[in-house]
Formats: structure tokens, C-alpha cells, sequence
């Protein structure tokens, strides 16, 4: 249903909330009348019977509902949810459970959104709660983020440097904000994903590679390092199972390791990123080197911590 979970369109949306109301009542073989469920929509004057129909064609195409389609409209259409439906609904709630992921997509749609209202200056600054009234923006796995998220998210994109604006005392974050050029560029060049943007911007530094010999110079950012001497070529290769096993290793230990709330947070993030980006049939290797070295580059803060040594030892990027 997309990997994001945010950016769906609202009938999408309201598809997957139709599949989780209808899930609990096909507990039986018995057909369910959808009609109290398109009642209860906000936008229940605009569904007509043609817009019910497609919907509910569309997630019988999927494989998702059994469908018995009467004469008489709404009234008529009776559903089934089938076990592809059911498995549907548990992934969808088991993923609203990843406060991590949730926090994440949260700080990316702001971002998203942000860039579609052109807000990169002082001049535009929206209020961030507006993000609500779009659903392309405030809704993720088609839930509503809440205020307390949008003003962590404000908050960490502050802090990276993303974003600025009118803050209050009540809030951690600006309540009214707009994208700097640090933000434009993450949403143009990143597709405002804020974690590979902020990975990407740590690496810079430590990413470089000097080879002395005949093929002298630096390398910086690459996928590996080849060096030609005569006819001899050595490419040093990423071990995609080495990197994975450092990630779980320094997800497990996080809470031993001392870090400060905003590392440690971070450092969440990209143990996630590595292990879902190692479990690829092709893994990205350069993505995951950037990522690999973001993580080394926040234990090394902490070089003086035995167990963050002993991880250290496990990667070296």
C-alpha cells in the first residue's frame, strides 16, 4: 500500500479504513452492508453510488473483498473481507505500533509539505497544524498524525537545520515554519526523506578515502574504491552481512550505550534504515555505506565506551 505510508490519495485512504472496519465483522461467512461505513465519511455527500462502486471494484480486483453488488445503490452493496483483506489490516496496524517509523514518516511529510506550499522563506511561513488539513500530508497509514507529532517532527527538523520559524513556549517546535536551504535541498534532492539527507550530510566528512601510489588522490562518496596499477584493478566491495549484523548489534546495545536523546534517537533511525536496506535482493551498497558511516560516526562520539568500541569492531566500513 506504499512504503511510506503517507502521500495516498483520500480515497486510498479511505479503502484501507473501509478493509479495517470490515475485517472485525467478517468474523463469519456472512455478507456485511457497507452502507453505515460510507455514512459515517466526512465527506459522505460527495460518494456516490458510481464512487462507492470503483472503490469497492478496485479492492474485489485486489483480492482484498468479496463483493455482492445488489440493484438499489448503496443500500444494495453487501462486502466480505478475505484473508488477504485481514492480512492487509494487521500490517497496516502492526506498522502504526513502529513509533520509530511514525516519527519518521511524520518529519518527511512535513518536509513534503512544506516544499508543495512553497514555504522556503520567512516570508511563507504556514501554520504547521494546516498539514492536518491535507491528507496527502497529515495522515500516515491512513491515521491522522496527532499535534504532539507534528510538533516532535518541527522540533528534530529545527534542530537538523531543516526547517525555522515562530516558536511559543508551549511547543518544543515552530508552530509557524518554513524550509531553509538546508530543507529545500533535502526535499529536492532527497525526496524528502530526512533520514538519508542527514546520513548523507555526517558522511561528507568521514566518506573520504586517500589512495597513495601510482593512482594518488581522494575519493569521497563512492560506491568503492577502485585503484588501477598497470594492468591491476582492486575494488574494495561493501560486505552488505557485515554491516546488517553491526546494525542489530548496535540496535540491541542502544540502551547501554549512554548516548544523548537526540543521538541515540538517531542512531534508531539508522539501524532501521540498514537492516531494511541489507534485506534487498540488490542492496543500494552506496546507500548503505552512507548509512553504515553515519552510525560508526555517532559511537565513535563515545569512543571512551567499551561496548561502543567492541561494536565499532564489528564494521569498518
Amino acid at each position: 500500500m506504499g512504503e511510506r505510508g503517507w502521500g495516498w490519495t483520500p480515497s486510498k485512504i479511505r479503502r484501507v479504513r473501509f478493509i479495517e472496519w470490515l475485517v472485525p465483522q467478517s468474523s463469519s461467512a456472512t455478507y456485511v452492508p457497507i452502507k453505515p461505513f460510507y455514512d459515517a465519511q466526512p465527506d459522505a455527500d460527495a460518494l456516490t453510488t458510481q464512487v462507492v462502486h470503483d472503490e469497492l471494484r478496485e479492492l474485489e480486483q485486489q483480492s482484498l473483498i468479496h463483493l455482492a453488488a445488489g440493484l438499489g445503490g448503496i443500500e444494495g452493496f453487501d462486502a466480505l473481507a478475505t484473508a488477504k483483506g485481514r492480512l492487509l489490516a494487521e500490517d497496516v496496524q502492526a506498522g502504526r505500533a513502529d513509533m520509530r517509523q511514525r516519527r519518521a514518516a511524520c518529519r518527511d511529510a512535513m518536509v513534503d509539505w512544506l516544499s508543495s506550499q512553497d514555504a522556503s522563506t520567512s516570508l511563507r511561513q504556514p501554520s504547521r497544524d494546516l498539514m492536518l488539513a491535507d491528507p496527502r500530508y497529515g495522515t500516515w497509514l491512513a491515521e491522522p498524525f496527532s499535534e504532539a507529532d507534528l510538533d516532535a517532527a518541527a522540533a528534530w527538523l529545527r534542530r537538523q537545520g531543516l526547517v525555522d520559524g515562530v516558536t511559543v513556549d508551549e511547543c518544543e517546535g515552530p508552530v509557524r515554519l518554513y524550509l531553509t536551504d538546508a530543507g529545500v535541498l533535502c526535499a529536492e534532492e532527497f525526496c524528502s526523506d530526512t533520514v538519508q539527507y542527514v546520513a548523507a550530510q555526517r558522511s561528507t566528512a568521514s566518506n573520504a578515502v586517500t589512495i597513495h601510489g601510482p593512482a594518488s588522490g581522494v575519493v569521497v562518496g563512492s560506491h568503492g574504491v577502485t585503484q588501477r596499477a598497470g594492468d591491476a584493478v582492486q575494488t574494495t566491495q561493501l560486505d552488505v552481512a557485515a554491516l546488517a549484523r553491526f546494525a542489530d548489534a548496535v540496535a540491541l546495545a542502544l540502551p547501554a550505550l549512554g548516548l544523548a536523546p537526540r543521538e541515540q534517537e538517531d542512531a534508531r533511525i539508522l539501524t532501521g534504515e540498514i537492516v531494511q536496506a541489507a534485506s534487498k535482493l540488490r542492496p543500494d551498497q552506496h546507500k548503505l555505506r552512507v548509512l553504515g558511516q553515519s552510525l560508526r560516526t555517532i559511537l565513535e562520539g563515545t569512543a571512551s565506551n567499551v561496548l561502543a568500541a567492541t561494536l565499532l569492531g564489528l564494521w569498518h566500513g
